[in-house]
């Protein structure tokens, strides 16, 4: 207990950078020696912290609120802590986690726009599901957009996954999430490196998404404009030696951009599930899409259709068919499950 209480007590203080907290762990022999000599750190802003620190007590009552909320508390060492995260420069000290950390081994992280087409979001949830279906657990960041479709996206299929936030475990941020914060808890695992209380802010999320590179054999991007925080996770991951991957998209497209400048700087393209598995996880064999069941027009309309965004208007010009024909063949198979209508007259498939 007293290890763990010091370890989360550094993991909160100034200076130095991470990393040099690991080392100076190491070298020390644990956190509880660390704190016992205090004048063997060099003089800075850390040594000032540990030698001025009574907060033990307010740790030890963390620690059983803690355990009323079925939150486990992880430190970096421990058999239980992820192998490939802790392999990292700057791992977390101490891991809080909501839920139970999935057996798999095989893990890839999903990532992208917070401002997410509808497009966009039905490729996030469609490749999770499908990668999930294999056993591969899922890692993002329970933001809007592409992450909470990627979270959704993993329920659905026979794997989990896991959401890395940039709060405390006891908020959901954001609020509007809730619901599938609560799915996580219950059937994968929320992970966190902040304290009880602590809030969302703004420099957290570059943090946070070191741990969730960190977690990951690789990363796909969907959908993330030049600006993106997807894109510090990408980083982070080739810092780390794991695979970047994007799914390209229209050139015009601002919500394209950062996925597409990945591409053009090396990060594989992705066309299909197949290149997923055969980059990450080779030797796991890909999921055979489910047979269809559409009559000789439904087939005709979803073939036209493509894989990208379509207007009705080009549908009808594609097909040589009348619009309400089109409208017909259209509303048969959104009843189906097997289409999405989109915002403005498009349609994609979902399947």
């Amino acid at each position: 207990m007293e290890e763990l209480i010091a370890l989360m007590a550094l993991s909160r203080m100034p200076a130095p950078a991470r990393d040099r907290k690991r080392s100076l762990v190491e070298e020390f022999g644990g956190a509880a020696r660390l704190f016992a000599n205090p004048e063997r750190i060099p003089e800075g802003a850390l040594r000032k912290a540990i030698r001025s620190f009574k907060g033990g007590e307010e740790i030890g009552r963390e620690l059983q609120e803690l355990g009323k909320m079925n939150v486990k508390v992880i430190p970096l060492g421990s058999a239980e802590y992820p192998d490939l995260l802790s392999r990292i420069p700057d791992p977390p000290l101490v891991l809080y986690v909501r839920g139970a950390l999935p057996a798999s081994p095989h893990r890839i992280a999903v990532v992208g726009s917070r401002k997410a087409t509808f497009e966009g979001m039905s490729i996030a949830e469609r490749t999770a599901e499908s990668l999930s279906s294999l056993g591969v657990t899922v890692v993002s960041g329970l933001a809007r957009g592409i992450d909470a479709a990627a979270h959704k996206g993993a329920l659905k299929g026979s794997g989990t996954t896991i959401a890395v936030l940039g709060c405390g475990i006891d908020i959901c941020y954001p609020a509007e999430n809730r619901y599938l914060f609560g799915r996580i808890a219950a059937d994968g695992a929320i992970i966190t490196e902040y304290g009880l209380g602590e809030k969302p802010l703004k420099h957290h999320f570059p943090e946070r998404n070191r741990i969730i590179a960190g977690l990951s054999e690789g990363v796909l991007v969907i959908e993330a404009t030049a600006r993106s925080g997807s894109l510090i996770t990408a980083r982070h991951a080739l810092e780390y030696g794991r695979e970047v991957m994007a799914i390209p998209g229209r050139i015009f497209d601002d919500e394209y951009r950062g996925a597409n400048a990945l591409i053009r700087e090396g990060a594989r393209l992705v066309a299909g599930i197949e290149d997923i598995v055969n980059a990450c996880f080779p030797g796991l064999e890909p999921a055979v899409e489910k047979a269809l069941a559409l009559d000789e027009k439904e087939n005709y309309i979803y073939t036209v259709m493509g894989r990208g965004r379509v207007h009705v208007d080009e549908l009808v010009e594609k097909s040589h068919l009348e619009a309400k024909q089109v409208m017909v063949i259209l509303t048969r198979l959104e009843m189906k499950d097997v289409v999405q209508p989109i915002p403005g007259g498009f349609y994609i498939r979902k399947v």
